[in-house]
């Protein structure tokens, strides 16, 4: 018996699967590094008796290099389960520091640097001969607890909880793509032509080496310092008591050992030794964390080849890394988009012939996905746009008309009218008690009024009398931000700007920018590579993304920080690269904006965007509305809409559109001043 063949096509495989190969390659060439770090570290802290075994790997120095690897392997446990995208972007010092203690990522890397340690310490008494948990008596004196290994515990946690305080503070989990500022020149955009420029590995690595190299002298000698401080002062007889009681089990110790006697055995040999390890310790941690955000910042290749050329489906694994809903996934596809865009002519091709899917063409459906993103920006600074209204449908069943009219029967549960006439009558009169003008009785809620200002009286902080009294807490956070440690809890311009602009709490700019540079690029090239034609009609709607973009953050960002510009560095390079992609658009596509449906009030507002505007025109703008919509209102919308496309368009030398201008309309408006030659010649270019 025949059966039908046609079946559905097979899903594309997800992208996160070509990534994670990927990224698991870059892995082993950092833990390789790491492992020759632990070889340094198994010979400078190993018995140095036997001067061959002591470096050969195939013996002890290999078994010791093994066990000092681990702690690396710890630390890159911890950077996999905490990693974020981007840099933090709270509010305020206190928000930061809240965000990093009060989370399951303070726990994460306490725990892994606290286990870091431990294993490094028990690696090293267990290769070093005179540190072991007790010294051998001899036939006169009995064995004895040592106490250099309890020491040198306490001195490696103590390194552990620092840094991962340390850690916690610089956010070193963050995996942070840096971004580049668009080219002043074409020579040099030729030179920097991918959207995220970097030096090779190795350059990288030498220049992070140095820094780290100081930061682990710094660390482990604050670290050697509060260990003795500690030890010597209060922790030295608890820990004689634990180690104590978990040797017993395993030694033959005297009565002579209840409590640790003398001065600590702790000689400038020692401490040197100690600061050594703890040296070696703390640069263990250092280049691990090099390392690991080293290989994993890089460009999303294989081979010179974008990741998902591999797939049997290249434009669906690519479109599944867009969609994806994690966003080391969702980074690295829109990364792999951008060197597509801009170096790969054959997969440009390919994703514009890409047509005959069931969910529609796989270059809307790659658009759309950026322009999310930048949506997104727009909700954030203005709010989510309002849900459309679904229209009150009648659900009432219509039924025949009656004849006599229905008698009402109360129900078994309707209490008794009397009762209700006394319930009515009982609050009325306690309503009228309550607002009483007697003043032996005054109303309940004016008393509280009263008593609540005398507390706070009472309550206010001395020397702030402009306090306004509008409750306890109110006032105690006016009075924190206004004394010396204020700085700790107020919330700075250009924290509120990378939040809204680039996302909470951690704002990606690198993403945003790969959007903007890919869309753009495609769009251009669409020109001479689409052969269907299918890109060209989703060119108005990529121009009044980018147009309302634009204008949303340069307003919001005029609005909060319109003359310092410091600490925003990411959101300039955003609006340069969006003005930028909007001018190369509107250059690109002149002869083809009113065909394919963009509307001359869009292309006003478009040419309006791309034009660099200062800081004190934008906030004018943003107190007093333009008068480009006054233009276009609602009442002469129509009157202007059958006449649109029969405006021409013309392009001067420049590559710039520009409309006809025509005499204004409307000169009676409200709050203009129509006889004033500013006046008209402001009208007539933003009509133009």
């Amino acid at each position: 018996m025949a059966t039908s063949s046609l079946t559905a096509p097979a899903a594309p495989r997800p992208y996160r699967r070509f990534l994670t190969s990927a990224l698991h390659t870059r892995f082993v060439h950092a833990a390789l590094i790491s492992l020759l770090l632990a070889f340094n570290n198994a010979f400078w802290l190993g018995s140095k008796n036997d001067l061959f075994w002591s470096w050969f790997p195939l013996g002890p120095a290999g078994i010791k290099a093994l066990l000092f690897f681990m702690s690396s392997l710890f630390i890159f446990i911890l950077h996999i389960a905490t990693l974020k995208i981007g840099r933090q972007t709270t509010a305020s010092p206190f928000a930061t520091f809240r965000a990093n203690t009060m989370g399951s990522t303070a726990f994460q890397t306490t725990f892994w640097y606290l286990v870091s340690a431990w294993w490094f310490t028990e690696a090293y008494v267990w290769s070093a001969p005179d540190l072991g948990w007790i010294t051998r008596g001899s036939h006169n004196t009995p064995d004895m607890l040592n106490e250099r290994p309890i020491f040198f515990r306490l001195y490696a946690l103590i390194m552990g909880l620092a840094y991962a305080g340390y850690h916690l503070y610089l956010g070193k989990s963050a995996f942070i793509i840096p971004v580049s500022k668009l080219p002043a020149t074409p020579a040099e955009e030729g030179k920097n032509a991918s959207t995220h420029p970097q030096d090779p590995i190795q350059t990288r690595l030498q220049q992070s080496v140095r820094s780290a190299l100081l930061r682990a002298s710094i660390a482990a000698g604050s670290s050697l310092l509060v260990a003795v401080i500690l030890n010597t002062v209060w922790l030295r007889q608890p820990l004689w008591q634990l180690h104590l009681m978990l040797a017993k089990p395993f030694f033959n110790l005297s009565r002579a050992n209840a409590r640790a006697a003398g001065f600590p055995p702790l000689g400038l040999f020692f401490l040197a030794r100690s600061l050594l390890a703890g040296f070696l310790l703390v640069l263990t941690w250092e280049l691990a964390s090099v390392l690991f955000l080293t290989y994993l910042n890089q460009e999303p290749t294989k081979a010179g080849l974008p990741l998902s050329s591999s797939s049997k489906d290249p434009n669906g694994t690519l479109l599944n890394g867009l969609k994806a809903k994690r966003d080391v996934v969702k980074t690295f596809a829109f990364w792999e988009l951008a060197i597509i865009a801009r170096k790969h002519k054959d997969r440009r091709k390919a994703i514009f012939e890409d047509i005959e899917r069931p969910t529609g063409p796989i270059w809307n459906q790659i658009s759309e996905a950026g322009l999310k993103q930048l949506r997104d920006i727009n909700a954030r600074i203005s709010g989510p746009p309002p849900k459309a209204t679904q229209p009150a449908t009648n659900t009432s069943i219509q039924s025949l008309p009656h004849i006599v009219p229905e008698v009402a029967a109360p129900t078994i549960f309707q209490s008794n009218p009397t009762s209700r006439k006394a319930e009515t009558l009982v609050s009325n009169q306690l309503r009228q008690i309550g607002s009483s003008n007697n003043p032996w009785h005054p109303p309940v809620e004016q008393t509280t009024k009263v008593v609540e200002t005398k507390l706070l009286e009472y309550a206010k902080p001395t020397g702030v009398d402009d306090i306004p009294s509008e409750g306890l807490l109110a006032q105690w956070v006016v009075y924190l931000q206004r004394s010396p440690v204020g700085w700790f809890f107020i919330s700075t311009k250009a924290a509120k700007i990378n939040a809204a602009v680039l996302g909470t709490p951690y704002g990606n700019a690198a993403i945003i920018v790969d959007v903007i540079d890919s869309i753009t690029k495609m769009l251009v090239a669409s020109l001479s590579e689409d052969t269907y034609g299918k890109a060209t009609p989703t060119v108005p709607e990529v121009v009044r993304t980018f147009t309302k973009t634009l204008l949303t953050v340069e307003d919001f960002v005029a609005k909060n920080d319109s003359r310092s510009r410091t600490g925003i560095e990411e959101v300039e390079i955003i609006i340069e690269r969006l003005r930028s992609g909007l001018k190369e658009l509107l250059s690109a596509f002149q002869v083809y904006l009113i065909d394919v449906g963009l509307g001359i009030s869009d292309l006003n507002q478009a040419k309006r965007a791309i034009q660099v505007r200062q800081p004190e025109e934008v906030r004018e703008e943003t107190v007093e509305p333009p008068i480009r919509r006054q233009l276009f209102s609602s009442k002469g919308q129509k009157a202007r809409s059958s006449n649109r496309t029969s405006i021409p368009i013309a392009a001067d030398e420049r590559g710039r559109l520009e409309a006809p201008q025509r005499p204004s309309e409307g000169t009676g408006r409200p709050g203009k001043n129509v006889n004033s030659r500013q006046s008209q010649r402001r009208e007539m270019e933003q009509v133009s």
